[in-house]
């Protein structure tokens, strides 16, 4: 019967974001009962991704609402779920395995070694994303052939749109830390997030802090400088955030890595150009590719188009300008995805809608 809950609780959560694949050895099925407990597990299965208020979560799960209440409350601790306060009324909402469970780790007062553990067992040997997650925005560089770098995937502009930036520090850093294997010495705090999943965070947890514009475009200039690569997450109709990422500790980009052809999975709009008669050979370039796409023969820099993301940190530094990024042509250009098509982060316009309607 225990065993039967958490396999309910497993297709549950698949259904939700990148899901929670079943593993041969039944990893994750490990990670659900160390992060849920059996009375736990039974409030999740009576929610939904919608926010609801506890007097209805309470009525489908058959609790009294001071108990469903305590149960909600706890569950938010050990990153379950989503809270919001809205006119003196608490709500929650089912939070995914990513981004979810993983990324709420971090708002943990004292880490779970052993979650941590089973997390990163399941994610490199079981755990394999059923949809897209986060995109690649190049740095910031002026485009030769005179066209704009288009407004969705400009971070500056993104950033000028945003009333409310929260910044924290990135979880994929914090997981690799509490298992002792982060080996990156790059700042913890470089991750921003927009809207709702800027203020739960802070406002409900109290993980995270605001920052000015000004402040947000350090974050960027400095994220650039230490060679990590921008990558926004959120649907056609809102930004949720922007995560600076280390090659090193994300797990999407560590398990790119690990690909022949990261480039065909996860690319920007962009493609590096290159000067030959212009180029130094100073091997900048290859040493900032976050995907090896790069290597210097001689006084020739080669590239492997099948690794290339076009996140152009190949072109942030390059003392000769040999390094330049150009956009796709419009046939092959990946613009936001629409809301059926995305769910990794479930929009700020509908988690409104959940309190306002």
């Amino acid at each position: 019967m225990t065993q039967d809950i958490y396999r309910q609780l497993q297709e549950r959560v698949d259904q939700y974001s990148v899901g929670m694949t079943a593993s041969a050895g039944g990893k994750e099925i490990a990670v659900l009962k160390r992060l849920f407990s059996l009375e736990e597990a039974a409030v999740y299965l009576a929610m939904g991704r919608r926010l609801e208020p506890v007097a209805a979560i309470a009525a489908k799960a058959g609790l009294s609402e001071g108990d469903a209440g305590s149960i909600l409350a706890r569950m938010t601790k050990k990153g379950l779920l989503f809270p919001k306060t809205w006119k003196g009324v608490k709500y929650y909402a089912a939070a995914p395995f990513m981004h979810g469970f993983f990324e709420h780790q971090l708002y943990r007062a004292d880490p779970d070694l052993e979650l941590t553990r089973l997390i990163e067992d399941y994610l490199t040997d079981g755990f394999f994303p059923r949809a897209r997650s986060l995109r690649t925005i190049p740095i910031q560089a002026d485009l030769p052939d005179g066209k704009r770098v288009l407004p969705y995937d400009d971070v500056r502009s993104i950033i000028e749109g945003k009333e409310r930036i929260g910044l924290f520090k990135c979880a994929c850093g914090h997981h690799l830390k509490t298992l002792g294997q982060r080996k990156c010495t790059h700042s913890e705090e470089v991750c921003m997030a927009f809207d709702f999943y800027a203020e739960y965070p802070i406002e409900e947890i109290g993980v995270g802090r605001w920052i000015t514009r000004t402040e947000a475009f350090g974050v960027i200039d400095y994220a650039e400088e230490h060679g990590l690569v921008h990558q926004a997450g959120g649907d056609a109709r809102n930004v949720e955030c922007i995560c600076n990422c280390c090659p090193d500790c994300c797990t999407i980009l560590r398990f790119l890595k690990l690909l022949p052809n990261p480039g065909r999975v996860l690319s920007s709009n962009y493609l590096p150009q290159y000067d030959g008669a212009t180029c130094v050979a100073c091997g900048l370039c290859v040493r900032r590719c976050p995907m090896k796409a790069l290597s210097l023969a001689e006084d020739f820099i080669a590239v492997d188009a099948e690794r290339c993301i076009g996140c152009g940190l190949c072109v942030a530094g390059c003392p000769s300008g040999a390094r330049t990024i150009a956009r796709k042509p419009d046939e092959f250009l990946r613009r936001p995805p629409s809301p059926e098509r995305y769910s990794f982060m479930r929009s700020s316009v509908d988690f409104r809608s959940d309190v306002e309607d």
